[in-house]
């Protein structure tokens, strides 16, 4: 059996290529063949099984570490078996989808309301009916991001003016007080395989790694680990790390990541997730 993973051609870093290094080694151990290629070096006509095919050689599955959804739905095209599917990275990656999914599922989320449609206008004359719904401080988010960057708090008046100065499609969300932690939980195959607490660094609200945030080994409860996954079966990933914030009402979906950094979660566990992805795709294809 050969495989391939697939990771962005344009993203430069150890968070970009760590994962795939894992993959690889994980499948000399298994006896599989892994390479690894770069999204843009896979840029092929539509439904062109044949140009894949010269590009990828005798390729039986893909993992697919990006989030180039439209390039993952013509390799599915070409038949050619995508793990996460193109769907599952589609939902994870809009964080609107997301919620949306989860509601569908009648799974705990947090309260979320979505920017309207604006054809690159602002949205300054929503000020009244979003804080109407919060109060501050909320929780403003990109529609589209990663590593918490485009996470902000919105505090005033100022902040939201700010906030919907921009065109850029959001998310509000009400702000949970938790100590600055929630907690990240690796689904793969339906089963969790790990988990960590995360703590946000003084004087921040986010609890990304990439910000500072500090990871530990956690064991979840059974009803976060049933909601992990939950979380992970309405998008139908095979993989994913399920972000639950706790709350008074109970734990609570944040995020949902279809190709969360297992680099992290091994240092701070010391189990290689990796591993655990890869025995998933054989059994599955087996």
């Amino acid at each position: 059996m050969d495989g391939a993973i697939v990771i962005n051609g344009y993203l430069n870093g150890s968070s970009f290529t760590e994962p795939a290094e894992m993959l690889i080694a994980s499948a000399a151990k298994a006896g599989v063949g892994m390479r690894t290629f770069l999204n843009n070096d896979l840029t092929v006509p539509i439904g062109d099984a044949e140009a894949f095919s010269r590009i990828l050689g005798d390729t039986d599955f893909v993992i697919f570490w990006d989030k180039d959804v439209p390039l993952a739905k013509n390799l599915e095209v070409c038949d050619i078996p995508v793990f996460n599917c193109s769907e599952c990275i589609r939902l994870c990656d809009d964080k609107v989808l997301t919620h949306l999914t989860l509601a569908d599922w009648n799974i705990p989320s947090i309260r979320t309301v979505a920017s309207p449609m604006s054809f690159g206008m602002n949205y300054e004359d929503q000020a009244d009916r979003i804080l109407n719904q919060f109060g501050f401080p909320f929780v403003s988010k990109d529609r589209v991001g990663s590593f918490g960057q485009q996470v902000r708090l919105v505090r005033d008046m100022g902040d939201l003016r700010k906030e919907l100065s921009s065109s850029v499609p959001k998310i509000f969300q009400e702000y949970i007080e938790c100590g600055g932690e929630d907690i990240r939980v690796e689904v793969v195959g339906g089963r969790v395989v790990a988990a960590v607490k995360r703590k946000a660094p003084e004087g921040d609200f986010r609890s990304n790694a990439s910000n500072g945030g500090v990871m530990k080994a956690y064991s979840p409860t059974e009803e976060e680990k049933s909601l992990a996954i939950e979380a992970a079966n309405a998008v139908e990933a095979d993989f994913c790390g399920v972000d639950i914030i706790s709350s008074e009402g109970g734990p609570k979906v944040c995020e949902i990541n279809s190709n969360a950094h297992i680099t992290n979660l091994r240092n701070a566990t010391g189990i290689d997730v990796s591993e655990r992805i890869l025995q998933h795709v054989i059994n599955y294809l087996s």
